[in-house]
């Protein structure tokens, strides 16, 4: 695979389309500083996918687009392409499905906004296949192809991990290590999935117990509720009361205020009246004080200014006096500057005057010596250009001589660089491989082709399918959304009969058995079945139940109690209890006996006896001895002929709750608080149960049928997807085999064409490449003929050179002498000519003195006699103003004695006028007071009616029908009326509210949707688990690979690295090795940095860091060879690597590229001329506009063929 050509438009400084084209092994890029031969290098690392900006010598990507210069408009898009042929061959071609033929076009544009589009083959691809397409080719934006300005010398110095990844990239695991990232992502991402998976089970079995407690404790809260909110209507009305009082109260007080206003307001308007008086004389007399004092000040001002204008005249008269002094002195001192002035310009004149005739006499010798230096010059410029046309005949020969030498040696070197390629084009034209094995597998894969196509016009129609599976799926959601909706119910109606079926069946309680009076009693209860459970009542039972649950009531109280007494006490009360509680005879005997004395009941009246009902024909069951001992009387009223004295050992109990017997009669409510409501309620729960039963059982019965279609549907369901994707992946692997062949079919194709252009394109090289060999031998003679006339020519310049350079140095002497009679004469002249300036400086100076001297006299008199006259005038004023202050002062004095008598007039007046004032305000402060007082009550008022409305809207809120007014009336009719405070009451169930925590009603339904979530997760779990042990066990894969093919190339290296350095050093060792990490394990040892050892030859150290500049890039240089000898990159970019060495190193250099040349298309960057000519070809950069890069390309070997003799 070799690089082809390289296109840039719009590139940094690369503003026109320009494209480089490398047809040779070696191409140099040559040109000035600063003309942008580095761009190249840019270019080749960007298209390749070089993502950093800063890499590129720019703070953003959009810096590569060509910015603008003046005259050119910037460019909105920059675009770089690499175009590569033989890109299939079987050594060094890419193995990629991006790459269908001979030739491969990379290409990359860039916007203003820095977004990147890259092509391969005009096809839009991601960066990611452009570094997929190259991987394993040693090419790529920071691989060791590809060598930036100064990057040379930090190869030596990089860290281990840096060598190392040269090495890699060298081995061509990069493609390896790319899948193992890709796969160590899908591992890592697969494992997050399992944590979420595992945290989400964890939180909703959580959830699951949360929703259990909360159901339990739904009816606590319902119940504890119920009352707070009774006993909150309680305290509403008791806070109503005591807000309508207090309401009453604050009426009444603003009655009272008013009236207190009232007079306070008359007291503060008379007292205001009396204050508007006082201040008006209070007034009159403050306006006669101002008045006063006004004229007063009026005074004073008048008497400041004539002393102002008293004292200014003396002040003026007495720098008079002094300015006349001052100019009388300044006049005598100006007489003596002008005496003086005169003198000095006389002496300065006459200097002048004698040294004018010396200066002339000076210049006249010196343009006489100017003259000689003149011709003295000419002979010797003459003499100068013969010997400079000499030497450049000589210099043009000898440049001649050393091009013929380099064109002689580049002939020689075509020569065997032809040889060599003949020896190529024959070895490849015996290895090309014949086109009948991949013709008739061609074949074979149009037929497997053409198979496949027919078997997928076979298969159904996926969208019938594909239709039918989502109708059953909409049966199958629809079915569960109902099955989803029953669970609910029956869950919620399960949730309803669980409760009741508790409430009805409660576990019997034992009796206490600490005393011997109970010992019988907890053997009958023991024997009996709990009551609560087993108690039911006939059909005429059940109308009853009310009457029945408040004699029931009082035989359980007086059955269980802990120390009955069996004797009759006096009280009617006790004495009723004392029978409920004798179920059978008593030790004592005093009423056993008569309890079964049921023939008594024929001795009742007919009216009577005909109503009795036996509680045995009420109660089903238990039954029990008592109950046939007990009957219910069913009139409306007894007849008052009943004896209770004859009803021995029977008791009988009416509707209205009347008991009779023996003992009398007596109310129930008279017995205790024992009576209840049992059998009503335990009535209706267990009509409720049945009602329930039957609901249970009738949704279990539709639940049933809807469970049985869903499992119908949902096997339909599943079939049908199985059968979908079946057909799916059965057209799926039919698919992926017709691509397959096709691609096969195409790259047989391809190759099959490709071979046959190879091999016509072999033959055509091997004749044009006989052609080039006769033509070079021809050239090489006549080289060598133009060699020896040139030397011929150099000889006879030798003796005319000689007695050039004789005569100039005759010339250079008369030159000397002529020069130093110059400086001599010269700076005579210049001592004179300084001489005269500095007198003519020093005349004008004195001259300048002189006239400002007279200038100064002549003002000085003219003040003096200004100041005279002002003088005399002041001395006329003074009187004057003297008269004037003394009146001034006297009326003054006057007018200030009125001020002081007006003011304490005025002081008097306001003495009253504060007393009033104080009266005034504190008659104001008491009905301000009053006021503030009388606010407050309606305030109080206010509130008072707001605390009525708002406790009327809240009673509102809980009872509709209540009345504000009525209420108030009831209020107003009775005021003494106690409401007690139930706050204790109240914050004890909200406690108890409190404790239990939100309660979720919802419950039953949110835990069965729960538990359908929860369910099918193991599964999932499991499916992920078997996911990452293969993920895992591919990694393994991928590292074994890794590591067989990193430490064969870096044993390869080494041994290239040894030789290449021996070679270029003459001697010495160098070595790459793994360094010691003792973080790593044993077994990844291997996974260490590199570090890299050079010895040269007659020296014992082996640090890089001892090593000179040039040492150290050859050392470098013998690394990146060695990877090249090991595995050859299509092409090597070198910018500027030979910078450091000289040219002996350069020499070494060069013979390293010729030597790598054959397998490797080398393109370097260089300003050394030994560099340059091993290249085949020239590509120059210049700049001819500022900002704008153009190329400029010398082919050499075409160059020779139009080279002519030189004359």
């Amino acid at each position: 695979m070799r690089l082809k050509s390289l296109k840039l438009a719009g590139f940094k400084s690369f503003a026109n389309p320009t494209t480089f084209t490398f047809k040779h092994d070696i191409t140099a890029i040559v040109g000035p500083n600063g003309c942008g031969k580095s761009n190249v290098i840019d270019a080749i690392r960007w298209v390749l996918g070089e993502t950093s900006a800063k890499q590129l010598r720019g703070g953003a990507m959009s810096d590569v687009i060509f910015a603008g210069v003046e005259g050119r408009a910037a460019k909105s898009l920059a675009s770089v392409e690499l175009v590569f042929e033989h890109t299939q061959d079987e050594k060094h071609g890419i193995r990629h499905e991006l790459n269908l033929y001979q030739e491969l076009s990379l290409r990359r544009q860039v916007t203003k906004d820095g977004k990147s589009t890259y092509f391969i083959n005009g096809q839009q691809v991601r960066r990611r296949d452009v570094v997929d397409v190259f991987l394993g080719t040693g090419l790529g934006a920071r691989s060791y192809a590809v060598i930036e300005q100064g990057m040379i010398g930090r190869i030596v110095d990089s860290s281990p991990m840096q060598l190392r990844e040269f090495i890699e990239e060298g081995a061509g695991v990069s493609r390896y290590q790319a899948r193992r990232v890709d796969t160590e992502k899908k591992l890592a991402e697969t494992r997050e999935n399992l944590q979420r998976l595992s945290d989400l089970q964890g939180e909703l079995k959580k959830q699951q117990k949360t929703l259990a407690r909360q159901a339990e404790s739904a009816k606590q809260y319902n119940q504890l509720n119920d009352k707070l909110h009774i006993l909150h209507h309680e305290d509403l009305l008791r806070r109503l009361f005591e807000a309508w009082q207090y309401h009453e109260l604050k009426k009444g007080e603003q009655g009272k205020s008013a009236e207190v206003l009232a007079a306070l307001e008359a007291q503060v308007g008379q007292v205001r009246k009396r204050l508007d008086e006082h201040s008006a004389r209070v007034l009159e007399a403050q306006w006669l004080k101002d008045d006063a004092r006004d004229k007063y000040h009026n005074a004073q001002m008048a008497e400041q200014t004539a002393q102002h204008n008293f004292l200014t005249v003396n002040n003026s008269i007495a720098q008079n006096d002094e300015k006349i002094a001052r100019l009388k002195n300044t006049h005598a001192e100006a007489m003596a500057n002008i005496e003086h002035a005169k003198s000095e310009l006389e002496q300065l004149t006459q200097q002048l005057d004698e040294l004018l005739p010396q200066a002339q006499q000076a210049q006249r010798e010196l343009e006489l010596a100017k003259d000689t230096q003149n011709d003295a010059q000419n002979a010797w410029q003459t003499q100068r250009d013969e010997l400079n046309a000499l030497m450049q005949q000589k210099n043009a020969l000898q440049t001649e001589q050393k091009l013929l030498q380099t064109q002689v040696a580049r002939v020689q070197e075509s020569l065997e660089k032809s040889r060599h390629r003949e020896e190529q084009l024959a070895t490849a034209l015996q290895n090309l491989a014949n086109t009948d094995t991949e013709a008739s597998e061609l074949k074979k894969q149009q037929a497997v082709a053409q198979s496949l196509r027919q078997r997928l016009d076979g298969f159904g129609d996926e969208q019938e399918l594909k239709a039918g599976v989502d109708k059953l799926q909409q049966l199958v959601n629809q079915h569960q959304a109902a099955t989803t909706a029953q669970d609910k119910q029956h869950a919620s109606l399960m949730g309803e009969y669980e409760i009741l079926h508790k409430l009805v069946h409660t576990p019997a309680p034992k009796a206490k058995q600490d005393t011997a009076v109970n010992a019988d009693m907890v053997q009958e209860l023991e024997s009996l079945p709990v009551l609560q459970t087993a108690l039911s009542l006939t059909a005429k039972g059940r109308d009853l139940a009310g009457v029945l649950d408040k004699f029931l009531g009082f035989w359980l109280g007086a059955r269980l109690a802990d120390n009955p007494s069996v004797a009759i006490c006096q009280n009617d009360a006790q004495s009723v209890k004392l029978i409920l509680k004798s179920g059978k005879k008593s030790d004592k005997g005093v009423i056993a006996s008569a309890l079964y004395a049921s023939d008594l009941l024929a001795k009742l009246p007919q009216s009577v006896s005909s109503h009795l009902v036996r509680l045995d024909e009420l109660i089903a069951t238990p039954t029990l001895e008592i109950f046939t001992r007990c009957y219910l009387y069913l009139g409306d009223t007894l007849p008052d002929e009943l004896d209770c004295t004859a009803l021995v050992g029977v008791m009988i109990l009416t509707k209205t709750g009347w008991l009779l017997g023996s003992f009398g009669m007596m109310h129930i409510s008279k017995l205790g608080d024992e009576s209840g409501e049992f059998l009503v309620q335990r009535n209706k729960h267990l009509q409720r149960l049945a009602e329930l039963d039957d609901e249970l059982n009738a949704l279990e019965e539709v639940l049933g049928k809807e469970q049985k279609l869903l499992k119908q549907t949902s096997g339909q369901l599943q079939t049908a997807k199985v059968e979908l994707e079946e057909l799916l992946a059965q057209k799926n692997a039919a698919t992926v085999q017709l691509h397959h062949a096709e691609k096969m079919i195409a790259t047989l194709t391809a190759k099959i064409d490709n071979e046959q252009i190879r091999r016509e394109s072999l033959l055509a090289q091997h004749e044009q490449l006989t052609e080039e060999k006769k033509a070079l031998s021809l050239e090489l003679q006549q080289l060598q003929a133009q060699q020896q006339q040139c030397q011929e020519k150099l000889a006879e310049f030798a003796p005319l050179i000689t007695l050039a350079n004789q005569s100039m140095s005759v010339q250079t002497l008369r030159i000397d002498e002529v020069n130093a009679l110059l400086k001599q004469r010269s700076e005579t002249h210049n001592q004179l000519q300084l001489q005269i300036n500095t007198l003519s400086q020093n005349k004008t100076h004195a001259e300048r003195l002189l006239e400002m001297a007279k200038t100064s006299l002549a003002k000085t008199q003219a003040d003096s006699e200004a100041t005279k006259r002002s003088q005399d005038e002041l001395h006329d004023k003074l009187p004057e103003l003297l008269a004037t202050f003394k009146q001034a002062q006297a009326t003054s004095h006057e007018l200030k004695v009125a001020s002081d008598e007006y003011e304490a007039a005025t002081k008097v007046l306001q003495l009253g006028q504060a007393k009033l004032q104080e009266e005034l305000t504190d008659c104001h402060n008491q009905f301000t007071a009053a006021q503030t007082a009388a606010a407050q009550v309606s305030a109080d008022t206010a509130v008072g009616e707001s605390r009525l409305q708002d406790l009327a809207d809240e009673l509102t809120r809980f009872d509709e029908a209540f009345n504000l007014p009525a209420m108030l009336a009831d209020f107003r009719a009775n005021p003494n009326r106690q409401f007690v405070d139930n706050f204790a009451e109240r914050e004890r169930l909200k406690e108890q509210i409190a404790k239990l925590g939100a309660v979720n009603l919802a419950a039953a339904a949110e835990l069965a949707e729960l538990e359908a979530r929860v369910s099918p997760m193991d599964e999932q779990i499991a499916d992920i688990t078997k996911s990452m042990t293969k993920l895992e066990d591919a990694i393994r894969t991928i590292d074994e690979k890794t590591k067989s093919l990193f430490l064969g190339a870096l044993s390869a290296v080494n041994e290239q690295l040894n030789a290449l350095f021996s070679k270029v050093f003459g001697g010495g060792q160098a070595s790459l090795s793994l360094m010691e990490d003792d973080s790593l394990p044993k077994a990844d040892k291997w996974r260490a940095g590199l570090v890299l050892m050079a010895q040269p030859k007659g020296k014992k150290n082996s640090r890089l860091a001892v090593l000179s500049g040039g040492e150290k890039t050859l050392t470098a240089l013998s690394l990146i060879f060695a990877i090249f000898k090991q595995h050859p990159a299509p092409f090597c970019v070198l910018d500027e690597v030979d910078a450091p060495l000289d040219d002996a190193n350069v020499a070494r250099f060069t013979g390293l590229i010729r030597e790598l040349a054959c397998d490797v298309q080398f393109i370097f960057i260089s300003h050394n001329k030994l560099a340059m000519q091993i290249a085949d070809e020239l590509k120059g950069i210049t700049m001819p506009t500022a900002g704008i890069s153009s190329l400029v390309t010398v082919d050499l070997q075409e160059a020779e063929k139009y080279l002519e003799p030189a004359v």
